[in-house]
C-alpha cells in the first residue's frame, strides 16, 4: 500500500479516536444508531483493539469489543460470567438478563429501556445483535451490578472490578418504646439491615426475628420489659451474618415488622388491642374457612391480580363481541381472596386494588420488597381455539423454600385440588413452569392460578357469575390457610 494512503488512513483513525473521546466507556449522545455507526465502530476497534480486564486479568472474548456512539459494547458472558454472574438469554422476548449477587439487569435488544432491580432505566446505547452476536453496553451493566469501570487510554484497556465484598452492619442498640396504641422494639444499625425473617413458637409463646447482614455490637444479651404483651426480649449472634431476637410473649400475638426508609432501623410493633388469634379457635370464619394458626399469622401473603390498566389480559367474547376482560375478573377474585384471608387472621399485601398498570418485572420486585412469605398470582386462561377448558396451577420450586416452611409444588397441588372441587371444571393439573418471570423472580414460594378459560364458551359463562368468583377465591384461600398452618406445625 502507498505510504500516503497508509498515512491518510492513520490520520482518519486518529480523528475518529478524538471524536469518540478518550473513554470508550464515557458519556454518550442519544442519537439513533445507524449501520454506518456500527460499521465505523467495528473498523475503528479492529485498527485499535480494546482489551478487557476483569479484576486485573485479561479476558479473551469470543468476539472483540466494539465502540458505538462512544460506548463500548461487549459480549455479556465473556466478562460477567468470569465474575460469577448468571447470564441468560430469552429468545422469544429478545431479552438479556445478568444477575450478580442481589443485583439484576434486564436488557431488551434494540431498546434503550432497561430494568435494574426492577426499576426502569434509560440507556444511551441499547444492547444489540451484531454479526449474530449479542453485545451489551459495558459501563451501564457493570455499574448497575455495583462493579467499578475504568478506562486506560494509553493501553486501551477497559478495567472492570467486581463489587466490593459487603461487610456486616453492626447493631448498636435495641430499645423498647411505649406509644399510645402499641409497644415498639427499635433495632438500630450503623448501616443497612439487609433483610429479615420472622417466626413464632408456642409452649412457651414466643415471637422471633432473624436479621440478615448484621452483627451484634451490644454488651447485654436482653431486656427485661414486662407489659401486657411481652415480658422479655433476648438477642444473640445466630451466625456470622445473622442476629436473632426473641420476644417472650404474654399472649399469642405476632409483631408487625417494618424497616426505615434508609434500612438502618428496624421496628417491631405489638398492638395493645386484643388482636390475638387462638391456637385452636373452633368454628370458622363467615366465609367458612378455618382460622390461621397464630404462629403463621405474621407470614405475609402477597396477592397479585394479574394484568391491569393498559394490560387487559385475555378477552372473553360472545358472538365476536368482547364481554369480559381478564384483568377485571382477576381483580374481582383477588379482592375477595384478600378479604377471606384477612378475616381468617392472615397478613396480606395486595399489589393492586384498582385498575392500574403494573409491569411484569415490577410485580416480583414489589413482592420481594415487601418481604413476602408467599406469592399468589390470580389469573384466568385463554387459548387460540375454544375447546381448551379447566383450571390449572403453575409453580416453580426454589432452593430456599425450606427457609419459609412452604413449598411451591405442594401449595400448587393443594390449590389445584381445592379449585377443582369448588369449581367443578376440568382438572388440568399442577405444572412446573420455571420460565415465568413472576415465579422465577420472586424470592419466596410462588404460584400462578389460572382459574378457567375465557376462550371457552362454557367456562366463560361460569366466569360471568358471582358464584364462580366466590368459589375461586374460597378454594384459593382454603389452600393458602392449610399451607400456612402446615408451615408452623410440629
Amino acid at each position: 500500500m502507498d505510504k500516503k494512503v497508509r498515512f491518510g488512513r492513520r490520520i482518519l483513525y486518529i480523528m475518529m479516536l478524538v471524536l469518540l473521546g478518550t473513554g470508550c466507556v464515557s458519556a454518550a449522545g442519544t442519537a439513533d444508531i445507524t449501520q454506518s455507526d456500527i460499521d465505523a465502530g467495528i473498523a475503528f476497534c479492529k485498527e485499535y483493539p480494546v482489551t478487557l480486564q476483569v479484576d486485573g486479568k485479561t479476558v479473551q472474548a469470543e468476539v472483540p469489543p466494539i465502540i458505538v456512539k462512544e460506548k463500548t459494547l461487549i459480549p455479556a458472558r465473556a466478562v460477567f460470567e468470569n465474575m460469577g454472574a448468571t447470564v441468560t438469554w430469552d429468545e422469544g422476548a429478545r431479552l438479556v438478563e445478568v444477575t450478580l449477587g442481589s443485583s439484576n439487569v434486564k436488557l431488551t435488544i434494540d431498546s434503550k429501556t432497561a430494568f435494574v432491580d426492577g426499576v426502569q432505566k434509560t440507556m444511551d446505547v441499547p444492547a444489540m445483535i451484531i454479526n449474530d452476536k449479542t453485545l451489551i453496553p459495558v459501563r451501564f451493566v457493570a455499574e448497575s451490578l455495583a462493579c467499578s469501570v475504568n478506562w486506560d487510554d494509553a493501553k486501551r484497556i477497559v478495567k472492570i472490578s467486581s463489587p466490593e465484598v459487603k461487610t456486616t452492619t453492626p447493631i448498636t442498640s435495641i430499645t423498647v418504646e411505649e406509644q399510645a396504641d402499641f409497644y415498639r422494639i427499635v433495632v438500630q444499625g450503623e448501616g443497612i439491615i439487609e433483610g429479615y425473617k420472622t417466626s413464632a413458637y408456642d409452649n412457651p409463646d414466643r415471637f422471633g426475628i432473624d436479621m440478615k447482614g448484621v452483627t451484634l455490637n451490644i454488651e447485654n444479651s436482653g431486656i427485661d420489659s414486662k407489659n401486657e404483651i411481652f415480658s422479655a426480649i433476648r438477642y444473640s449472634q445466630f451466625d456470622s451474618k445473622t442476629v436473632r431476637l426473641v420476644v417472650d410473649l404474654e399472649e399469642k400475638v405476632v409483631g408487625k415488622v417494618t424497616l426505615s426508609s434508609d434500612k438502618q432501623s428496624l421496628f417491631i410493633d405489638f398492638s395493645k388491642k386484643q388482636n390475638s388469634i387462638p391456637s385452636n379457635p373452633g368454628g370458622v370464619t363467615s366465609y367458612g374457612h378455618e382460622y390461621v394458626d397464630w404462629r403463621a399469622s405474621g407470614k405475609l401473603v402477597v396477592i397479585d391480580p394479574g394484568h391491569g390498566g393498559k394490560d387487559t389480559g385475555s378477552q372473553g367474547k360472545e358472538n365476536g363481541v368482547e364481554i369480559l376482560n381478564e384483568k377485571d375478573i382477576n381483580l374481582d377474585v383477588a379482592l375477595r381472596l384478600n378479604s377471606m384471608l384477612k378475616e381468617a387472621g392472615v397478613s396480606t399485601y395486595i399489589l393492586r386494588e384498582t385498575d392500574k398498570t403494573i409491569t411484569l418485572y415490577d410485580r416480583p420486585a414489589l413482592a420481594n420488597a415487601a418481604n413476602g412469605d408467599l406469592y399468589i398470582s390470580v389469573h384466568n386462561n385463554s387459548s387460540e381455539g375454544s375447546s381448551a377448558n379447566g383450571v390449572e396451577v403453575y409453580y416453580n420450586s426454589k432452593s430456599n423454600e425450606s427457609d419459609y416452611g412452604i413449598y411451591s409444588k405442594h401449595l400448587a397441588e393443594v390449590a389445584q385440588t381445592e379449585l377443582v372441587k369448588a369449581l367443578g371444571i376440568r382438572d388440568r393439573g399442577a405444572k412446573s413452569e420455571p420460565a415465568y418471570a413472576v415465579l422465577n423472580k420472586t424470592q419466596m414460594p410462588a404460584i400462578i392460578i389460572e382459574g378457567a378459560f375465557l376462550s371457552n364458551p362454557d367456562n366463560l359463562k361460569l366466569m360471568l357469575t358471582d358464584e364462580f368468583r366466590e368459589k375461586y377465591a374460597y378454594a384459593a384461600a382454603k389452600a393458602i390457610i392449610q399451607i400456612l398452618n402446615e408451615s408452623v406445625s410440629e
